[in-house]
């Protein structure tokens, strides 16, 4: 099923629905959904942002580990 096709039955659905208590039971949970969807990053300080630039930086330009080798090296924890 496509997504048009499960917003179009979802509709459909809601549509149907006549009990208010369960309509707002809806909007409430779709609207959580909605906001958990939203771009994280403009909430994000300067410095996590640069971190994670930094991060993206060196994965691409081939700068990166087994992230077990790096638990056991920085850390002496091993699998």
């Amino acid at each position: 099923m496509s997504r048009n096709d499960l917003k179009s039955s979802l509709h459909a659905l809601i549509d149907g629905i006549d009990d208010t208590a369960v309509l707002q039971a809806y909007l409430i949970l779709l609207s959580r959904e909605a906001k958990s969807q939203e771009d994280f990053w403009g909430n994000l300080d300067s410095n996590t942002k640069a971190a994670i630039d930094e991060g993206i930086a060196d994965f691409d330009s081939g700068k990166h580990s087994d992230f077990f080798d790096h638990m056991k090296s920085a850390y002496g924890i091993e699998r």
